[in-house]
């Protein structure tokens, strides 16, 4: 090896080519049906038959052979009509159901409850306690991951809280006080006050009026680029998902017809399912 390329290969090895993050969550052949199924399920549904329900034993494939990775930092939305799969898949990183086949992997071993967290549509569905002050609900996921000053919980939910805009002279309320973007808030600072591997939002700006959704939505945006966890946010919502996600997952009959960087998927949608998606949107 002549001297010149001693040196190239010398620079080589104390540069190396840079390459992306090693993924947070890795999601691989998910696949979940109800029903007892049979052995035409996978064949009788889907794209081609344009149903997501099996003719011949009526179990309906929910999410058929699923796959994507979501990095730190990264946050990944996944849209589709009612009925596509989107919330099957939800539950299935939220670990309510089991897969029937594929795994769900957090940094190389498999997702466990403690490692995921979801902020649901309203509170009460998060398990939230509409009678007890907003920085008690945060407190409860400290007092659940087994913190037990006083004092240090205290702090850590009212630095929460007012990291995400609620008003400190605001935290001794009570839940059910709160406007629905408020509620949301303190959704978002009890999943984030112990950061979990796996952020999962669940239709975040439904049932908001414009301007509160805005207003949440530049908090969402704000602590998921802050984060290293990996986010997966699912909405009917285009214009929410363009604005948190950098990539797109199309869902249609229980299947990923698309995916791809989110403004390419949205400017430019490949799928003529993902195209007719975009267009009633605008329409």
């Amino acid at each position: 090896m002549t001297s010149s390329a001693l040196e190239q290969d010398s620079r080589c090895s104390r540069w190396p080519a840079l390459q992306p993050p090693a993924p947070v969550v890795s999601v691989r052949g998910l696949s979940r049906r109800f029903g007892r199924g049979c052995a035409h399920c996978v064949e009788l549904t889907g794209e081609a038959a344009d149903t997501n329900v099996c003719r011949r034993c009526g179990a309906v494939v929910a999410v058929h052979d699923a796959a994507f990775d979501v990095g730190p930092r990264e946050v990944l939305g996944v849209v589709g009509e009612s009925g596509s799969g989107k919330t099957t898949l939800l539950r299935c990183l939220h670990l309510d159901l089991v897969p029937d086949t594929g795994t769900i992997w957090a940094e190389g071993a498999p997702l466990d409850r403690a490692s995921v967290v979801m902020v649901h549509q309203n509170s009460l569905a998060a398990g939230l306690y509409p009678e007890l002050a907003a920085e008690s609900n945060v407190a409860e996921r400290l007092l659940a991951t087994g913190a037990r000053s006083f004092d240090d919980i205290r702090g850590l939910a009212t630095e929460m809280l007012a990291e995400l805009g609620l008003r400190r002279e605001r935290h001794a309320d009570a839940l059910q006080t709160f406007s629905g973007g408020m509620q949301q808030r303190v959704q978002l600072a009890r999943a984030l006050v112990d950061p979990p591997r796996l952020l999962l939002l669940d239709e975040p700006t439904t049932g908001l009026d414009p301007t509160v959704q805005a207003d949440l939505l530049d908090v969402l945006q704000r602590v998921t680029q802050r984060l290293d966890s990996a986010t997966v946010v699912v909405s009917h919502d285009l214009a929410a998902v363009r604005i948190l996600a950098s990539r797109i997952v199309v869902l249609h009959h229980g299947r990923i017809v698309e995916q791809g960087v989110a403004d390419q998927v949205l400017e430019d949608p490949q799928h003529p399912y993902t195209q007719l998606l975009v267009e009633s949107r605008l329409t």
